[in-house]
């Protein structure tokens, strides 16, 4: 009995977490209404017992008031421990990090060997247990959320067979057990849980089960999404790439994606919602791709089936954009299919794509697309997808259910991105030379991790020596430099994709001593005509090299304007500095004068 007393004393201390509790409180957690003359002596020896038993506790327990006090400062308690990683795991979760998410839920549940307190049969104490009980129930089935939207169906039955014995009128644990069951293959025991839980919440309370049970229990029923009855392509898989750190902004685009998502997935059951596409672009650097796989990572538990990832190679370096077929090969294989089982053509390989998508509710990243012919066989065209695009021209001929064209940062998110990367308070210290730095990289987001990046490399720098550095024209690009090129390298890709009519016009802004633009000059300048300019121009607002407001009148980017100047000046300095190709004579449309050229000159040079 003694040995029952000190544990349950000790036990009440703890979970009075550094709070007194008077001598009372504790007699009542001991004996409840039966307590003995002796009670508050028998608490004391408790006391003493403990001090003695355990030294550690010797110069914590003291008293206070008529009862005691144990102090827990600088104690790893692992209640405490649970408790903090639950929050970092949600914290993770909510910033689409779910790996370390899972990570976080995985080593907090780990903490538990049982029942808090087990054994102990104190009345008293159990409203505080069960707290810290249903703590554990919930962070169990956040876990295994995400762990089902990772695909890991098969492995989470084992424990949700047990955790839904001990807690069978918990009905989202059953609902969990029954959709691990289904997604495994396994649809009689999903339905044979369900059952029995039926026949459980109808014995011990009298109800039914929840309507969100019965819903699933019906769509089970139907087969929606049922998997094939031989082995089928394992779904369930990822191979996103991990979320950009310091990921800051795009507060609306992210508002759309999640309304766009979550009106055509449906929370979690068997998919009946129609597929969605969703078409992302801008310029180079402009955060397409960082955007698209924060979001992805957010969207996950949306689209628990697969999340899958395909750089198109838009702009590669060696030029060759991947072609559809060898893009459905690698998403196959992402899904377990081996490559020596599938045909050759695209066509084929789509079909076989759709079909393995049937039923499911997957989220596919296309990345970095050339143009749309590109992506038509890789759209899945089936209820419960959704489907994110990323390029740098506008897919005008893509069907989207939206199409968000991202635009420079403001100067708020660039200073929040910044100073993200460097450290707030070294950002702090040199506020105005940190707009500075936003401004010189023109507010495009991977300008400014560039310019960051170089700052935590050169610690003798201060932010205002880069913000001179980037001040100054013919040191910005270089200072925005990296291993894989930098700025200058997207830039290149971007520019190596135009027409050598377009690489011409390109070159030539970079030669005019102004940002904006009107078509007569150009059309002037590169001597030809108005339509010419026009159409030349036009498609450079369509490669996003060019932005507009009004007809007539461009404006482009201030970084681009440097890179075309460098452009200009190394094809002079190669010879080759003549003026773009001459594209063939519209009918109908005089070529400019000279005089018409040397008037639209004089006209850039005026203040």
């Amino acid at each position: 009995m003694s040995g029952r007393k000190r544990q349950t004393v000790l036990g009440a201390l703890l979970l009075a977490d550094g709070e007194p509790l008077s001598l009372n409180r504790l007699i009542d957690t001991v004996w409840e209404d039966r307590a003995p003359a002796t009670a508050a002596k028998q608490i004391r020896n408790v006391a003493s017992d403990l001090r003695g038993i355990h030294p550690e506790i010797a110069e914590r327990l003291t008293l206070a008031g008529d009862g005691y006090r144990l102090a827990l400062d600088g104690w790893r308690l692992d209640s405490r421990t649970f408790t903090q990683r639950v929050a970092r795991a949600r914290a993770h979760r909510e910033e689409g990090r779910l790996g370390r998410a899972l990570e976080e839920f995985r080593a907090a549940l780990a903490l538990w060997r049982g029942p808090a307190l087990a054994g102990l049969e104190s009345p008293a104490l159990r409203a505080q247990t069960a707290v810290l009980d249903e703590l554990r129930l919930a962070a169990m089935e956040e876990r295994v959320d995400l762990e089902l939207a990772q695909g890991r169906h098969e492995s989470v039955i084992a424990d949700l067979s047990a955790w839904v014995a001990e807690n069978p009128l918990r009905e989202r644990l059953v609902a969990q057990l029954m959709l691990a069951l289904y997604r495994s293959g396994t649809q009689a025991r999903a339905l044979t849980v369900y059952e029995e839980t039926r026949r459980v919440l109808r014995r011990e309370l009298g109800v039914s089960p929840g309507a969100e049970l019965q819903d699933l229990h019906r769509r089970i029923l139907r087969s929606e999404g049922r998997p094939p009855a031989r082995p089928a392509p394992r779904l369930a898989s990822t191979n996103l790439p991990s979320a950009a750190a310091h990921f800051t902004g795009r507060t609306p685009e992210m508002r759309t994606l999640r309304e766009v998502a979550r009106s055509h997935a449906d929370g979690g059951q068997p998919p009946s919602a129609a597929p969605a596409v969703v078409a992302i672009d801008g310029m180079a650097g402009i955060g397409k791709t960082a955007l698209a796989v924060h979001a992805a990572h957010l969207l996950t538990p949306l689209y628990p089936d697969a999340q899958l990832f395909v750089d198109m190679g838009g702009w590669a370096a060696d030029g060759r954009p991947l072609d559809p077929a060898t893009a459905l090969g690698t998403l196959l294989a992402a899904l377990g299919l081996p490559p020596g089982d599938l045909p050759d053509g695209p066509a084929e390989r789509s079909a076989i794509w759709r079909r393995v998508l049937a039923g499911r509710r997957a989220l596919i990243l296309l990345d970095n697309v050339a143009d749309t012919r590109q992506i038509r066989p890789l759209l899945p065209g089936v209820p419960g997808c959704l489907t994110v695009v990323t390029s740098r021209t506008r897919l005008t001929d893509l069907i989207a259910t939206c199409h968000l064209t991202l635009r420079e940062m403001t100067s708020a998110e660039g200073r929040d991105l910044f100073g993200s990367m460097v450290g707030t308070h070294r950002a702090a210290a040199e506020r105005e030379a940190v707009d500075t730095v936003v401004d010189g990289c023109g507010r495009l987001p991977l300008a400014i991790r560039l310019a960051a990046a170089k700052l935590r490399h050169r610690t003798s720098w201060s932010v205002a020596h880069l913000a001179s550095r980037l001040g100054r024209r013919r040191q910005r690009l270089a200072t925005l430099e990296a291993e894989d090129g930098g700025l200058i390298e997207a830039f290149r890709q971007s520019y190596l994709g135009l027409s050598r009519a377009q690489q011409g016009v390109f070159r030539l802004l970079g030669q005019l001593p102004v940002t904006h633009i009107e078509t007569c000059t150009v059309a002037a300048l590169a001597g030809i005509s108005l339509d010419q300019a026009d159409a030349l121009l036009e498609s450079l607002v369509d490669a996003h090299l060019l932005g507009t407001s009004v007809p007539g009148r461009y404006v482009i980017h201030e970084l681009l304007h440097a890179y075309a100047g460098q452009l200009a000046a190394e094809t002079a300095a190669a010879g080759l500095g003549s003026p773009p190709p001459e594209p063939a004579p519209l009918p109908g449309v005089p070529r400019p004068r000279p005089a018409a050229a040397a008037a639209a000159a004089a006209s850039l040079s005026r203040p």
